[in-house]
């Protein structure tokens, strides 16, 4: 007879959500496969986590040298120490078979605990380039999952131990998934805009002015739907009230996957989870990458995605209110245009990505 804990699986991933939502969605997938998953991430996890017994979270202590001063580095590696040591006391404790790291630093202690306790460990990259944590613990993996099948940044020597499985997309996106519809005269033109936590403040100051440039009729038969930083929501709402646009306003949508998948644009930025997202649901959309993303992973996974021809991605300094104006104004004009983006003609679609690490993990 097994173990009760021979069905304990542990996920290691950073506490935002890019890192998270793949977690999430493979956490739901090894539920339903009888697993029992557990999270170690950071402080930041606040309410993203789902699909997980909330006993079954843990707080690892983690810290990053990128972008911290030198004179800073001892309470990093302080921090990181704690991490292993935690991270070991826990393992112990939980017995898990194996572990999937989903990158961002607080993965580094967990991995490194792991390796030590004599784990299969599999690390996951999310991203079209191999990312700063995951680049310092593939030394350790197993295996490499892949969430794009062309991949840079894994050196030669690694490439046996590569798999492109796709990105976990959460169970929420494709619970509503439904064929595009081109807008009608009866519709209203349902606008999405989301920037995460990093990259909100630029849509905010660009695209509400953007959209009061419209025509009252196209302001008239507008729906928008804006995520903001916590401060700017009266502000925001307050700007699209006196222009008599219909929005809603908010620092955060629990709804956010009912809207995506019945929108008719999306304005984002262009994380791994957000682009597998957009790519699942086939849903056009304007990408902005964020200009400071580490290794200009954004602006890659943005373009991975723009050659489908799906979506159209610029760069942040090429952009401002008059852009956004005239390309808004243009697809509102253009609904044949939005049709066409939806028509795959390179998948990139990567449903399963949940299923196939799940298969990794009983091949293990």
């Amino acid at each position: 007879m097994k173990k009760e804990n021979d069905k304990n699986i542990l996920l290691a991933a950073g506490g935002t959500g890019g890192h998270l939502y793949g977690a999430e969605s493979l956490a739901s997938e090894l539920s339903l496969r009888g697993f029992n998953p557990f999270l170690f991430t950071d402080k930041r996890v606040g309410h993203l986590v789902k699909g997980l017994i909330q006993g079954n979270v843990k707080e690892i202590f983690s810290a990053t040298f990128t972008n911290t001063s030198f004179y800073k580095w001892p309470f990093v590696v302080f921090k990181i120490l704690l991490g292993f040591m935690s991270s070991l006391i826990l393992i112990k404790k939980i017995k898990p078979k194996a572990v999937v790291g989903f990158g961002g630093y607080p993965t580094i202690p967990v991995i490194f605990a792991a390796k030590v306790c004599g784990l299969k460990i599999i690390i996951h990259e999310q991203n079209i380039i191999l990312g700063r944590a995951n680049k310092l613990l593939i030394k350790l993996a197993d295996i490499i999952s892949l969430g794009f099948e062309n991949t840079v940044g894994v050196p030669k020597n690694y490439r046996k131990k590569v798999y492109f499985s796709g990105n976990p997309i959460r169970k929420d996106i494709l619970k509503y998934q439904n064929p595009y519809q081109a807008l009608t005269e009866n519709d209203k033109f349902k606008l999405v805009i989301f920037g995460g936590s990093q990259g909100a403040s630029f849509f905010s100051k660009t695209i509400p002015p953007s959209l009061g440039m419209l025509s009252n009729k196209k302001k008239s038969f507008l729906k928008v739907f804006h995520q903001v930083r916590l401060e700017e929501v009266e502000h925001i709402k307050n700007f699209y009230n006196s222009e008599g646009i219909d929005a809603e306003v908010s620092n955060f949508f629990y709804e956010l996957p009912m809207l995506l998948n019945s929108s008719h644009l999306i304005i984002s930025r262009s994380g791994a989870s957000t682009v597998s997202e957009i790519s699942a649901i086939n849903r056009p959309a304007i990408l902005i990458p964020l200009p400071n993303s580490i290794d200009n992973d954004q602006k890659l996974n943005a373009l991975d995605l723009q050659s489908t021809g799906q979506v159209i991605t610029r760069d942040q300094k090429d952009v401002d209110s008059n852009w956004f104006f005239k390309k808004i104004n243009e697809l509102i004009d253009s609904p044949n245009t939005l049709k066409e983006m939806t028509k795959i003609r390179d998948s990139k679609v990567y449903n399963d990505g949940a299923k196939n690490i799940t298969k990794l993990i009983k091949g293990l």
